[in-house]
């Protein structure tokens, strides 16, 4: 009764400490991305804008909860495994899963959103499943892989890298009776659920048609040499210190080895697919695969001290390279998280500010998903799968009031659905429409006969 209740504590205590540290950051001005797209889609799915618009002053909650609330979960997780399984003592336990629950690379993930700390959950359970499959050949720890693959696979279209980097190494860290005895079984067992996930939400997506999962080469953004190998730095000799405390032990060494390599390779090939644009968010599942490492450690003299002494190295080394970090976002996140405020000209208020007495406005929503979020309902916008809007999509004219239409690209070529359907929107506009607001992001027409009689 004790130990479930200080569990407990733990966990409600965690997460109010991530919830802070979220607040901060969004206090100085920073929400990411991905937070933004995934409060937009809990707008325009919801049953309708009135069940939020309480919530509008503490904008956005939900994603935070839900990142806050999965951080925490992992911390305990983390924390138990350690003590329990790796026979640390409470003040190890408690030093190492704090260190790791403070690493720069997992705090960036926690504000990434919940998608991100998955896929790092996913990656945890992979590894631990890997190295106790090598230990035991049970089922249970088969399943233990598989069941980490599949969440790191539908987390976000990063993870699908982190399974397309475990193959070669699923060969590493199995068992040699294992792929004696069943080599194709093995690795069916192993990517089944992955690959059954991955084609239910494909067809989901596609009765739908709706893009559940983007495409691998969506959105991302190269990254030099020089910025990877800097990522690099700041993470693989930490991680591999570690590792090879257990060179001595085949059975720990080859599969936590394995572990590390499918993160070192997702990271690799993102270098070429741009499916995460921010690196730090590319290696931030390496954090779980320190905290498998540091459990399988061997019980040797002074294990505690050196795990805790190389976790603080890996947080001081990380801080030192964030705010020089390649990605925008983890520049602006450091800025946040020091107390500064992170100023930018925020052109999509301005457009919600020029919207916000309108109505009929046709607008792509899943491209431009923060300019819903600023908008803060649903209620007057032409959204993709209401007939208005799917009747432009395949050929018929605008009869909305509005078009809103963003001039943002990825990859060099245009995102925006309706700029896509009437690329004259860029410049000269439609005919029936006029334009009626103009900023370097966004163009708004109005139509022409609006107003009149």
């Amino acid at each position: 009764m004790t130990r479930g209740f200080t569990l407990w504590f733990a966990l409600v205590a965690m997460f109010l400490a991530y919830l802070v540290m979220l607040g901060w950051v969004e206090t100085n001005g920073f929400v990411s991305a991905d937070v933004t797209e995934l409060w937009a889609k809990v707008l325009v799915l919801s049953d309708g804008p009135s069940a939020f618009r309480a919530t509008d002053a503490i904008y956005p909650p939900l994603p935070l909860l839900i990142s806050a609330a999965l951080a925490a979960l992992m911390m305990v997780m983390w924390f138990n495994n350690l003590r329990e399984n790796g026979q640390f003592t409470l003040w190890g336990a408690l030093a190492t899963t704090a260190l790791l629950g403070l690493n720069p690379f997992f705090l960036r993930a926690v504000t990434d959103g919940p998608a991100t700390v998955l896929a790092v959950i996913g990656t945890w359970v992979f590894a631990r499943g890997i190295v106790n499959l090598r230990l035991t050949g049970n089922a249970p720890d088969m399943m233990k892989v598989a069941v980490g693959l599949l969440v790191a696979a539908l987390s976000n279209s990063y993870g699908l890298l982190l399974c397309l980097g475990a193959m070669p190494f699923m060969i590493v860290a199995a068992r040699p009776s294992l792929l004696v005895s069943s080599p194709v079984g093995y690795l069916m067992a192993m990517y089944f659920p992955v690959l059954v996930g991955c084609i239910s939400v494909l067809f989901v997506s596609a009765v739908f048609d709706s893009r559940l999962l983007p495409l691998l080469s969506e959105g991302g953004a190269e990254v030099t040499s020089n910025e990877t190998l800097t990522m690099a730095l700041a993470v693989v000799p930490v991680v591999l210190v570690m590792i090879f405390r257990t060179v001595m032990a085949p059975r720990y060494f080859m599969p936590l080895i394995a572990a590390f390599g499918t993160v070192l390779s997702a990271f690799v090939l993102n270098v070429f697919l741009y499916v995460e644009s921010d690196p730090v968010i590319a290696m931030a599942p390496m954090v779980a695969v320190a905290a498998v490492a540091a459990r399988f450690w061997p019980p040797l003299h002074l294990r505690e001290p050196i795990c805790v002494v190389l976790l603080a190295l890996w947080c001081i080394l990380a801080l030192g390279i964030m705010g020089r970090a390649p990605g925008a976002e983890t520049r602006a996140w450091t800025r946040a998280l020091a107390g500064f405020s992170v100023e930018t000209v925020d052109l999509t208020q301005d457009v919600a500010a020029f919207l916000s007495d309108k109505s009929g406005i046709m607008i792509d929503v899943e491209q431009n998903p923060d300019l819903v979020t600023d908008l803060r309902h649903i209620d007057r916008l032409i959204l993709a799968g209401e007939p208005g809007y799917e009747r432009v999509m395949q050929g018929a004219l605008p009869e909305a009031d509005y078009l809103v239409v963003g001039l943002r690209t990825q990859g060099g070529q245009e995102a925006d659905q309706l700029l896509l359907r009437f690329p004259d929107l860029r410049n000269s506009g439609v005919p029936g429409y006029r334009e009626a607001y103009q900023n370097a992001e966004w163009r708004i027409f109005e139509r022409a006969d609006l107003g009149t009689d």
